[in-house]
């Protein structure tokens, strides 16, 4: 219709005009995304570093008798073992390292900020307190394992020197009970699930 009154050329200038309006829109039109937001980014950043669970960053562990180290295992590589006599008790305490081989402290594992340290059902999910030794594998027959993590056994080793003052002594005692030799596959549980697995099983002979 434009054509009939106007001519060719009035058509032509309108479809140019359309055409240069749309090329200056697309661009605006693309940079309203959620992803080109730096607000809602800084935010998402903000509720998964909330949401990441507490971790404790070991990749190995030693395991001390009497104070001195009987036991190491890091990265895949172990040496030493555990021994005990028939009849006869050891209380075995268990320190966690990481790459480069140093202490990892538990109690230094805290809830993020604002957080008051317990998840929905009321469990302690900071501090050393939240962490626990998963002990299995070991033949029953050839030693008994006891975890010593409630207060009344803490309370049995007041006065005794302590390396590790400050944070929660994940230790155990091992019976042997008949002479022979076993193994005893260790975890380091936070809460429900295992924060560290060890590569290999811890050997323990009885004699």
């Amino acid at each position: 219709m434009f054509t009939h009154f106007y001519g060719s050329g009035f058509s032509v200038a309108i479809s140019r005009l359309m055409l240069l309006t749309l090329v200056a829109v697309l661009p605006l039109m693309g940079g309203c995304g959620e992803d080109d937001n730096p607000i809602l980014d800084d935010e998402d950043d903000h509720a998964h570093e909330a949401d990441a669970p507490l971790h404790a960053d070991a990749d190995g562990f030693n395991l001390e008798v009497d104070g001195k180290v009987v036991y190491h295992q890091h990265q895949g590589a172990h040496e030493g073992g555990l021994t005990v006599g028939v009849g006869e008790e050891i209380e075995v305490h268990a320190v966690f390292i990481d790459a480069n081989e140093a202490e990892v402290h538990l109690d230094e594992v805290v809830p993020p900020p604002g957080e008051d340290g317990q998840d929905e059902h009321g469990h302690e999910h900071g501090g050393a307190e939240a962490f626990s030794l998963g002990l299995s594998g070991y033949d029953s027959s050839i030693i008994d394992i006891h975890l010593h993590e409630d207060e009344d056994e803490e309370d049995d080793h007041e006065g005794e020197e302590d390396d590790h003052e400050g944070e929660e002594a994940l230790h155990f005692g091992v019976v042997g009970l008949k002479a022979g030799t076993t193994e005893i596959k260790l975890q380091l549980l936070h809460g429900d699930h295992p924060d560290f697995t060890a590569a290999l099983p811890i050997p323990v002979t009885v004699e």
